[in-house]
Order: structure tokens, then sequence, then C-alpha cells
């Protein structure tokens, strides 16, 4: 009996983790910066679908700046031009647009709601500001497109120029996903 009370001390008296407790805490790591990996991931997209409507609302406020300045004298043509030179925006904005921009500068028809007291529908010519997802420089990733999804019809982007009718509880906001590469917003 006196050998086994030696061996018990023997074992008691020893300092250091054993092989069995280091890989409990090891996988107890692993799975905390997993979870964190995670939450990283989802909060980046966040940011960036964030990022994406603020830039899209900045060049809109430059351009609707650029209609009051010029009212006459810039149609439709004038607009789609700009996607291939946006210099006329750059003096109201912070910092001028590069030359190559993943900006798209349409026009579309939009079905708009009866005026009070007349029942059909009346369609409108509208500008359009749009942000290419799909291209070599955004490359969007889908869980921004996912995001940016989320946010479109409190932030008003659109998934297209056409079809877009505003009499409907859904008038053609953006979805997302693998095949949504374009996101609008109206501009006049």
């Amino acid at each position: 009996m006196s050998e086994m009370k030696k061996r018990l001390q023997r074992r008691g008296a020893r300092k250091g983790f054993t092989l069995v407790e280091l890989l409990i805490v090891i996988i107890i790591i692993g799975i905390l910066a997993g979870a964190m990996m995670l939450v990283a991931g989802t909060s980046r997209d966040a940011a960036e679908a964030s990022k994406i409507i603020s830039d899209l609302r900045n060049v809109k406020a430059a351009a609707l700046m650029w209609l009051t300045e010029n009212p006459a004298g810039y149609d439709d043509t004038d607009w789609t031009n700009l996607k291939g030179n946006p210099t006329p925006l750059n003096k109201y904005l912070d910092k001028p647009l590069p030359s190559t921009h993943n900006y798209l500068f349409k026009t579309g028809k939009v079905t708009l709601r009866a005026a009070e007291g007349t029942t059909p529908a009346e369609t409108a010519t509208v500008w359009f500001l749009g942000y290419d997802l799909g291209t070599t420089g955004a490359n969007v990733r889908d869980g921004v497109k996912n995001n940016l999804a989320k946010q479109a019809s409190s932030v008003g982007l659109y998934g297209s120029t056409t079809g877009i009718d505003l009499t409907k509880d859904n008038p053609g906001y953006y979805a997302g996903g693998t095949g949504g590469n374009e996101v609008y917003i109206m501009v006049q």
C-alpha cells in the first residue's frame, strides 16, 4: 500500500500539461478563430456595400449640381457620354473620378403613379447612375451583392434601367445573387 501512495504523490507533484489538455486548448482556439473569421468576412461585405452606396450617392449629388448649373443644353446623350468622360462632375466632388471607373450613366423608361384623379399611369425617361459590380476592377464578392440586395428597397437601388414600375411594391429593386452585376439609382 505504501508503494501506491508513493506513485500517487509522484504523479501529483509533476508540473506541466498533458498532451490531451494541450490538444483541447488548441481545438478551442481553432473554433474561436474560425468564428471570428466568419464575423469579419460578413462585416467586411457590409462595409463594402455601404461604400458602394455612399459613392453612388456622392456622384448622384454631383450630377444633380451639374444638371442644376446647366439646365439647358444637356440631354440624354450628354448624360450617357459621361461614362467615357466624367470630368464635368469632378468640380462637384471631393476627389475626381478616375478615368477608368465602374460608374454607368444610362437612361431608361420608368412607369410613374397616375396623378390624383386620373387612372392611366405615365412613363418618363429618367437618368440612372449605376455601378458595375462585375468589372475587373470591381469584381465584387457575392456577400457584398447580397448586402446591396438587402438594402435595395430602403436606398432605392435598382437592378436595371428597364422595366421599372413605380406603381408596384417591388418596382425592380436590385435582387443581388451571382447574376446581378449592375446596380442603379435614379438621378433625375
